[in-house]
């Protein structure tokens, strides 16, 4: 092989996925060498709630990919999603150290280091994102870097992406006793962002929707910043139940109908009622949260879907309804300058239709977290856009944000 192998892990309430993929420094291909889907069990909302039961889906799982793979998977980067995620916000002073007045950076890292120290203050609560959105120097915003500008005081206002201390060390140990390394872990919404939108929308404003089994995951970003990310306890598990109970099916048909509307025409009319009545409460909830940040219907890049639930039939044009915005089903890629492995028409071989198969469905909704995962963990970077560097905060610290921002 000789490239670089990246393993994501996306530990979902009602699937475990995993994908490993090979990054090759040498010709700057990346190319999906597995992607496995097993059925998850122990986990509510994204909450272990038996822990052996999870780790046992794990390990189905990581077999499978292994087998696939034809390889040892032994070190993983890892997706965190569920109600465990949350936000906060610091706004932090430091008097500017130098004589000569000059925002230096040691400045920066005071800074920083002081706001996350108060965030980890707070009981139960793990920081796996620090984002610094604003700086000013003597009470004046500063558009970009902080060096150079003189004063006496610098201020930051700092978003943190959280998680419950219980919620990552359950689902980090469901890992890790398999015999697989977790060697960093992301918040889901952030790691798929990625690979669904490019760094324009980012900037111009734009909000992705995970619609997850149990959970909705909402992540909004502007100035190429993630501004907000709100879980809701409700997925598309529950328009399933409303079908199967509506019309008195199984689960599995319920799936089926939801996804591909094939019903007789008598339950037709009643299952696409089932599906906007439940669509509609799912879309209420997001805008309500854009209301709460005063983004409803200001966000020009719109509304990008992830997740097994966005193959919703009619998700798109009743979002773009009722919550008019521009609005799309995630298409996944990978980052400029790479050659995918399979994306040509060249070569009919059987190794070479196996890999556009099976980037062909990496490039899927449902994908977009692992893969995004595995675009993450590659060594020698696209990681020099300004969203991944603030992305890649448990292991490197402050370090790599820093960089940004200083010479």
């Amino acid at each position: 092989m000789g490239g670089q192998i990246i393993t994501g892990i996306d530990v979902g309430s009602s699937n475990i996925r995993v994908a490993v993929c090979e990054h090759s420094l040498r010709d700057g291909t990346f190319s999906v060498k597995a992607l496995i889907k097993v059925p998850s069990e122990g986990l509510k909302n994204g909450y272990i709630v038996n822990a052996d039961n999870t780790s046992n889906s794990i390990r189905t799982a990581l077999k499978e990919a292994e087998r696939n793979f034809g390889g040892r998977i032994k070190k993983a980067l890892l997706g965190i999603s569920g109600v465990g995620l949350g936000t906060t916000t610091d706004i932090g002073t430091v008097a500017i150290s130098r004589a000569d007045s000059i925002v230096s950076e040691f400045d920066v890292n005071r800074l920083l280091a002081e706001s996350e120290a108060r965030v980890t203050e707070k009981p139960n609560t793990k920081i796996l994102h620090s984002i610094p959105s604003e700086f000013k120097v003597d009470g004046r915003k500063i558009m970009g870097k902080p060096h150079g500008y003189s004063g006496n005081k610098l201020e930051l206002k700092t978003m943190f992406i959280t998680v419950a201390t219980p919620h990552l060390d359950a689902i980090v140990t469901a890992v890790e006793t398999n015999g697989v390394e977790v060697a960093d872990v992301y918040a889901s919404p952030v790691a798929e962002s990625f690979v669904t939108s490019s760094t324009s929308s980012r900037n111009a404003g734009l909000l992705i929707a995970n619609i997850g089994a149990q959970t909705v995951s909402l992540l909004t970003s502007e100035e190429g910043f993630p501004t907000s990310l709100k879980v809701f306890p409700i997925g598309s598990l529950d328009i399933t139940h409303d079908i199967a109970l509506g019309l008195r099916i199984s689960l599995d048909t319920a799936e089926e109908i939801k996804v591909n509307g094939e019903t007789d025409k008598k339950a037709q009319k009643k299952v696409a009622e089932i599906i906007d009545a439940r669509l509609s409460d799912i879309l209420e909830l997001i805008d309500t949260h854009l209301k709460k940040i005063g983004r409803s219907g200001l966000l020009p890049a719109g509304i990008i879907f992830t997740g097994e639930g966005a193959h919703t039939r009619g998700l798109e044009d009743l979002a773009r309804k009722q919550l008019g915005l521009p609005t799309r089903i995630a298409r996944n890629s990978i980052p400029e300058g790479l050659t995918a492995v399979g994306s040509g028409e060249e070569g009919t071989n059987k190794t070479t239709a196996r890999s556009r198969e099976r980037l062909e469905r990496a490039r899927n909704p449902e994908w977009s977290t692992v893969l995004g995962l595995a675009v993450l963990g590659m060594s020698n970077s696209p990681e020099e856009s300004l969203g991944i560097r603030v992305a890649k905060r448990t292991k490197a610290g402050f370090v790599n944000f820093l960089r940004q921002f200083l010479p």
